[in-house]
C-alpha cells in the first residue's frame, strides 16, 4: 500500500539515498542536498516543506521536490520513484501539490520516462538545447575597437552593491508573463551557491547606462553561459555578440576546455548567434506541463 509522507529528521536519510540514483528516471533532476546545504537554518526548515516521499508496504520508494514559482506556476525540481517504469506512484507524489496550477518538469529522455510522463496527463511544452563549444574552436576575440567606437564598457558585479541593478537588468531583459520576476533575494541566493564563479558575472554599459548583463557558472565543473541579455531598446546593434566575446574570453583566461549553453528550441535569434561563433548541439530536453 502506498503512502506519502513530509520530510523529517528520521527520514532524511532515506532520502539521501534516492537522491543520490534520481538521474536513473532523469538526468536533469536536480541535488536536493547541494541546495539545502548551502541554506541557513531557516531556509532548510521550509526547503524540507516543499518535499515529500512515499513509501511502499512501510519501504521508502520515491520523492519529489517541489518549488511554487506563484500561485499559478509550480516547478519540479526532481522526481524519482524505484518503480520507475509504473506512473501510479508518480501521480500520487503529484497530487501533493496543492492548488489549481501549471507544473513544469525539465525533462531529458530515456527509455521510460516520456511514456510515464504522458501517463501522468503532462504534456509537452518547450524543447530546450544545450549546446557547447571547445575552446580548440576559438581564440582570444578582439573587439576593443567595436567598445570605444559605441561607446561601450564592461563591468564585474560586486557583491553587496549591485544585487538591485542585476535585478532590473535581468527583468527587462526576461520580461515575460509567465515569468516571476526576480528579487534581490534570489540573486543573494545565486551569489552565494558552489556554482558562482567570482569574476564571471559582468554588465554591459553603453555610456552611463547599463543595457546588458552576462554571466558564467560552474555545473559538473563545465562552466556554463548563463542570463546573458541586453535590453530591448539596444538589440540588433550588435551588443548580444560583443556580451558573448567577453564571456568566452573570460572562460579562455581561466584555462576552461570546453563551455556550455542552454537556450530555447524557439528562440531563432540567439540559436543563430550561438551557432555563428562555432556552438555545436549536444541534445534536446523538454520542459513538459501538466495543467491542473
Amino acid at each position: 500500500m502506498y503512502e506519502c509522507v513530509n520530510l523529517n529528521k528520521k527520514n532524511i536519510g532515506k532520502l539521501k539515498e534516492l537522491n543520490f540514483i534520481k538521474s536513473e528516471f532523469n538526468v536533469l533532476n536536480e541535488d536536493f542536498f547541494e541546495f539545502y546545504s548551502n541554506c541557513n537554518f531557516a531556509q532548510q526548515i521550509m526547503l524540507k516543506r516543499k518535499v515529500k516521499l512515499i513509501k511502499n508496504d512501510g519501504d521508502y520508494i520515491g520523492f519529489i521536490w517541489y518549488e511554487h514559482l506563484n500561485k499559478n506556476i509550480c516547478t519540479i525540481k526532481s522526481i524519482f520513484c524505484l518503480e520507475k517504469h509504473i506512473s501510479y506512484p508518480y501521480k500520487l507524489l503529484l497530487d501533493n501539490i496543492k492548488g489549481k496550477s501549471i507544473i513544469k518538469y525539465n525533462c531529458q529522455s530515456n527509455d521510460f520516462n516520456f511514456a510515464v510522463l504522458n501517463e501522468i496527463g503532462f504534456a509537452k511544452a518547450q524543447g530546450v538545447l544545450e549546446l557547447s563549444l571547445s575552446k580548440l574552436e576559438f581564440e582570444k576575440f578582439e573587439y576593443n575597437d567595436f567598445l570605444n567606437k559605441n561607446n561601450l564598457i564592461f563591468r564585474e558585479y560586486k557583491k553587496g552593491k549591485d544585487e538591485s541593478l542585476r535585478c532590473s537588468i535581468q527583468n527587462h531583459v526576461f520580461e515575460d508573463e509567465n515569468r516571476t520576476p526576480l528579487s534581490v533575494h534570489d540573486i543573494y541566493f545565486d551569489v552565494s551557491q558552489d556554482y558562482y564563479l567570482e569574476k564571471g558575472a559582468v554588465f554591459l554599459y553603453k555610456a552611463t547606462k547599463c543595457i546588458g548583463y552576462g554571466q558564467i557558472i560552474l555545473e559538473k565543473e563545465y562552466p556554463f553561459i548563463v542570463n546573458v541579455g541586453i535590453l530591448n531598446d539596444f538589440r540588433g546593434l550588435g551588443y548580444g555578440k560583443i556580451l558573448m566575446y567577453h564571456l568566452l574570453n573570460i572562460i579562455n583566461e581561466n584555462k576552461y576546455n570546453e563551455v556550455r549553453i542552454k537556450v530555447k528550441s524557439s528562440n531563432f535569434k540567439a540559436l543563430n548567434l550561438y551557432r555563428e561563433l562555432g556552438f555545436k548541439e549536444n541534445f534536446e530536453t523538454f520542459i513538459w506541463e501538466l495543467k491542473r
